[in-house]
């Protein structure tokens, strides 16, 4: 029989390499943040493309949708444990890009 998924690091590198998915996790990696303050960090993205990021990095793990309870509700995203067991991976693959892909 034949197998035809995708190999586990071609997905996640597809994954990883769609727009804006690694900036929005850059914006949100030094603490938890709203849907708006991530707008505000990233005015370029467009907000529709924005949510459907954050879904499917939700969807996958990699950050956490946590409601506050405050008056009025407040949702803020937070990356998982997950995410950070990846990030060391994503970052000594970025050292190395700029070691050795000189412009």
């Amino acid at each position: 029989m034949e197998d035809k998924s995708i190999c586990p690091f071609l997905e996640i590198m597809s994954f990883l390499s769609k727009k804006w998915i690694l900036l929005i996790i850059q914006s949100i990696s030094e603490w938890c943040m709203s849907y708006t303050d991530i707008e505000k960090n990233l005015t370029w993205v467009n907000p529709r493309i924005l949510s459907n990021r954050l879904k499917e990095l939700q969807e996958l793990w990699f950050v956490e949708k946590k409601i506050i309870s405050e008056t009025p509700l407040k949702a803020i995203y937070c990356l998982t444990k997950k995410w950070d067991s990846l990030s060391k991976q994503v970052e000594s693959l970025s050292d190395w890009a700029r070691k050795n892909l000189d412009k």
